[in-house]
């Protein structure tokens, strides 16, 4: 990818080219565009005699129809400028390339009019390298809507659930978002977790734009969707403070099953599932509920949860308690759970719910061991196998989760 330097590129720029995909109609984004060697497309005057369309961040030119052959590509933003990178890859203009830096000529944080530059190249072509002026409008049903002032949710809108588990890509579902009203918080439950601030700037169904902020880095990110059903959907483009608008993807989420009904005989997978999404949104007795149900179908980690919760009793609305701690301890140890061997091992050494029995204590502790060891021996072998870190990274969020929340490493 070309970048230039000092260029970024202006959120505003993607709020219109993207939010246009998801317009009522579901028309293309498309842009109409003036270029000249002098000040003629700045000016009021200006003829879009050009129609540019885009796919997400990637383009093409459909007027005038002899431009068959030419790329072009967003390039990067930020909150006041657009890079897009221009390829003619054949025709009779094959090898010439353009690039076109603009910003938005209204203060406004979204416009519908840009202007800038552009510089165009074609080695070995007389007159080149050479610049000019460029300017664009949005056109399309969506046009007006993205050209209109970003503003919070107006009343005709609707507003976002409460609470979303998102997911990015292909990769695991394993964001919380709380959403009130206009403003949220959100949590990606990673190796170290990330926490940002979010900004629901449109809700309407086919209209969705949400604004992140990291807390900690300062990276953000601009989500736009629809919702269909029940799933929201669409783009995300990602920025860093070094690489304003670096990357894009998919985004989708929906509105997370947080509690477990007991007359709903639950697989112990689906409850196991159902009570993780209560953990990511710190529902704390409604994921005790689900474990518990998951512990009874005989779920190893489960039984390991329930057990460490009455253990620690630390969750609100259950009390410590060594003898229900045990009960499940010792059922998810004799499955091989290494915290579940280690906690046993510690009980029986304490007498915690139990009379003291060093020969116990010794046996799990023994065991526990073991497990470490071998855990440490596969994690040596599995370091040595890139192939397998997708694997290792689409595991991270059941680790996390469940040692953030009951304290305990769970390999």
């Amino acid at each position: 990818m070309r970048s230039v330097p000092g260029a970024r590129i202006a959120l505003v720029v993607v709020a219109s080219l993207l939010a246009l995909r998801y317009a009522v109609a579901q028309a293309p984004t498309r842009m109409m565009v003036c270029e000249s060697a002098d000040d003629t497309c700045v000016k009021s005057t200006a003829s879009f005699s050009n129609t540019w369309q885009f796919d997400g961040t990637a383009g093409k030119i459909i007027s005038p129809v002899n431009s068959d052959g030419t790329e072009l590509t967003i390039e990067s933003m930020d909150q006041t400028r657009v890079i897009i990178h221009r390829e003619d890859r054949a025709g009779t203009t094959a090898g010439r390339s353009a690039i076109y830096t603009g910003a938005i000529r209204a203060s406004s944080i979204e416009g519908t009019r840009i202007e800038g530059t552009v510089q165009w190249d074609w080695p070995g072509h007389t007159g080149f390298p050479a610049s000019g002026k460029w300017s664009a409008t949005l056109q399309g049903p969506a046009a007006a809507s993205a050209g209109a002032p970003v503003t919070p949710n107006n009343q005709s809108q609707q507003m976002l659930p409460p609470r979303l588990l998102e997911c990015e890509g292909n990769g695991p579902c394993n964001s919380a978002w709380l959403i009130d009203g206009q403003s949220g918080k959100a949590t990606w439950f990673l190796q170290k977790p990330v926490r940002a601030e979010l900004t629901v700037i449109r809700s309407a169904p086919d209209d969705i734009m949400v604004r992140r902020i990291d807390v900690t880095d300062g990276n953000s990110a601009v989500y736009y969707g629809t919702r269909r059903g029940d799933v929201y959907s669409g783009t995300v483009v990602w920025s860093s403070p070094s690489h304003p608008g670096g990357s894009s993807g998919r985004w989708s989420a929906s509105v997370p099953q947080t509690q477990c009904a007991l007359s709903a005989n639950l697989s112990s997978e689906d409850a196991m599932r159902i009570g993780r999404n209560a953990l990511m949104f710190d529902l704390q007795q409604d994921a005790f509920n689900c474990y518990s149900t998951a512990a009874k179908a005989g779920n190893a980690i489960a039984q390991t949860a329930v057990g460490l919760i009455y253990y620690q009793g630390h969750n609100p609305g259950v009390q410590q308690n060594y003898p229900q701690a045990l009960f499940w301890l010792r059922k998810a140890a004799q499955q091989g759970v290494y915290a579940a061997q280690k906690t046993v091992a510690d009980m029986y050494m304490l007498g915690e719910g139990t009379p003291r029995d060093p020969e116990l204590s010794r046996y799990f502790g023994d065991k526990a061991a073991e497990q470490k060891s071998d855990f440490e021996r596969r994690q040596e072998r599995q370091e040595d196998r890139e192939e397998r870190a997708a694997d290792r990274r689409a595991n991270v969020l059941t680790g996390f989760v469940m040692g953030a929340v009951f304290g305990a490493a769970f390999f």
